[in-house]
């Protein structure tokens, strides 16, 4: 892509529009390709990309980036494989993904989703989906297919919208949103209040999971399209911490009185920045109404020594 984008750029900076990493050192992507020492101020939320009349990636080029850093010892030790994973050798047609966020921030809500799949004798796994190791060009070596292959999976059900979109292409089976399987099954109440949603950085372009979402909302606004990422993305926010003032400040000045979100790792990053006013979609219409846990550590044990299959 660096090569790709060195030679394709038209220099029109329409991802300098849209992109408040851009914009911050006034540069496009071209210009990009030889900053490699702003890598880790990318969120590779790939809006750019969307705008790109050549179909030019900020996210692959800062993977490539990434690829070359030779300190990769923590995400590998905690990601490769996951060090909180929580997996059965028992048979399921259908597999409830928890990924890794979703369990830690949301455990509430992760049970009332483990009940109801139990009783359609539907398992769980808590595992992560590698995106981390994707983004930092790390090739697994624990392949989620061995997993699948054991249990005799054919459909897997995915609450966070990364695992989604990093799933969806990287597996033979059918890969579905939580909020399909919910609709199938005619579960989950309606959210009457009208809704102002931060979209997560995979799903804000091309909706692939929201449209499933839709029928659970009276009515939404999409209230912060000017905000590129919540701040995790890219693993921005762990590298510079003024990232998360910005955002907080960009959010406040909304003025809304609730921000919805349909990832977890959205709503925890909202929650650190001392913002309180945060409603996940998917523990409001299961009737769970909770808000993100600081017990992360204490959550994520917890539903690695889990056990309540059949």
């Amino acid at each position: 892509m660096i090569e790709k984008t060195k030679r394709e750029c038209i220099n029109c900076n329409l991802c300098t529009k849209h992109c408040s990493f851009l914009k911050k050192y006034n540069l496009n992507l071209k210009d990009y390709t030889s900053r490699e020492d702003l890598k880790n101020e990318c969120f590779m939320c790939d809006s750019c990309r969307h705008y790109c009349p050549k179909d030019l990636s900020g996210a692959e080029i800062t993977k490539k980036f990434k690829s070359k850093s030779k300190n990769k010892f923590l995400i590998t030790l905690s990601k490769d494989p996951y060090i909180f994973n929580n997996n059965s050798d028992k048979k399921s047609k259908t597999l409830l993904f928890l990924g890794c966020n979703y369990p830690k921030y949301y455990p509430e809500t992760c049970e009332k989703l483990i009940s109801i799949c139990r009783d359609k004798d539907i398992d769980f796994s808590v595992e992560c989906c590698r995106k981390p190791l994707y983004e930092n060009g790390v090739a697994p070596t624990s392949r989620l297919d061995d997993l699948l292959k054991l249990k005799s999976t054919e459909k897997l059900i995915c609450l966070c919208p990364n695992c989604y979109h990093t799933l969806k292409d990287n597996l033979s089976i059918e890969v579905i949103s939580v909020y399909e399987f919910l609709k199938q099954e005619n579960i989950g109440s309606t959210i009457m209040e009208s809704a102002d949603i931060f979209f997560p950085c995979s799903d804000k372009y091309n909706l692939e999971i929201f449209k499933y979402i839709k029928p659970f909302l009276h009515s939404y606004q999409d209230s912060f399209s000017d905000i590129n990422c919540c701040g995790l993305g890219g693993g921005v926010l762990s590298k510079n911490k003024d990232i998360g003032n910005e955002i907080k400040s960009q959010i406040l000045a909304k003025e809304k009185s609730c921000i919805y979100t349909y990832c977890s790792s959205c709503s925890h990053a909202f929650d650190k920045y001392g913002i309180s006013n945060i409603k996940n979609i998917l523990s409001e219409i299961l009737g769970a109404c909770e808000e993100p846990s600081s017990n992360t550590l204490k959550n994520s044990l917890y539903f690695k020594f889990k056990d309540s299959r059949r």
